[in-house]
């Protein structure tokens, strides 16, 4: 069972978005009693929201005047829900990605389940983070059949120049057709959450997908973990009614 996410966290995210919505830079904030009647909450647990959301230059407080928002930070990334982070990154002119770790490693049920093998299968195991004005805001776990993975591994630098899919298919020749794609929120984990330079329990979004060539093979099983204060999905609806 996942522990429960910190007071703090939770006034944290709720007052930011709140910025976004309603606030404009120099506008003040209530005071950190109206706020602690607000949420229910002692002085403390507020002191520390509003202390992680100056730390982030969102907020600014002056003696005597009171706190005030400065002003959005880092620009959101937006994106449709049908499209790969991991793709939008490389079209923002200071964009990175990184590659952390690389592992071959026997498959779990979870993850023999996704790429239809054998429980046990060897599988290669990518860790990488990508950036947007060196800002992280992308985490991304990739797990890839052997044969595949080892051919990925030959060249660890062109993984910081390319997606995976986009290396498996001008490189290699396996022409990823489709992606499975489900979004969901849950909680930094510490195995990323350094990575993504947030604290162990905050928001985030996962983006989990299973890649499939022009056979039906799947190539790819990955999950991604974006930084819920960078990144937005938006939608455009043509029915309404």
């Amino acid at each position: 069972m996942k522990p429960p996410v910190p007071k703090y966290f939770v006034i944290k995210s709720i007052l930011q978005g709140r910025f976004d919505r309603d606030f404009a830079p120099g506008d003040k904030l209530p005071s950190e009693y109206a706020l602690c009647a607000e949420f229910s909450v002692s002085r403390i647990t507020i002191q520390r929201a509003l202390n992680m959301l100056e730390k982030e230059g969102l907020i600014a407080r002056e003696q005597g005047r009171g706190t005030f928002y400065r002003g959005a930070g880092a620009r959101r990334t937006e994106t449709a829900p049908s499209k790969l982070l991991e793709s939008m990154i490389r079209q923002q002119p200071r964009s990175y990605t990184r590659l952390l770790s690389s592992n071959l490693m026997p498959a779990g049920p979870r993850i023999a389940e996704r790429l239809a093998l054998p429980a046990g299968s060897p599988v290669v195991v990518l860790d990488r983070v990508g950036a947007v004005d060196n800002e992280p805001i992308i985490f991304m776990r990739a797990y890839l059949p052997e044969d595949l993975g080892v051919k990925v591994l030959k060249d660890p630098g062109a993984l910081s120049r390319a997606t995976l899919a986009s290396l498996l298919n001008d490189t290699y020749g396996v022409k990823v057709d489709s992606v499975l794609q489900t979004i969901g929120a849950t909680l930094a984990d510490p195995v990323f959450a350094g990575h993504l330079g947030v604290e162990v329990g905050a928001p985030v979004l996962e983006g989990e997908r299973i890649y499939f060539d022009k056979s039906g093979r799947r190539v790819i099983f990955s999950n991604a973990f974006y930084r819920a204060d960078r990144h937005r999905f938006t939608v455009t609806l043509k029915e309404w009614r």
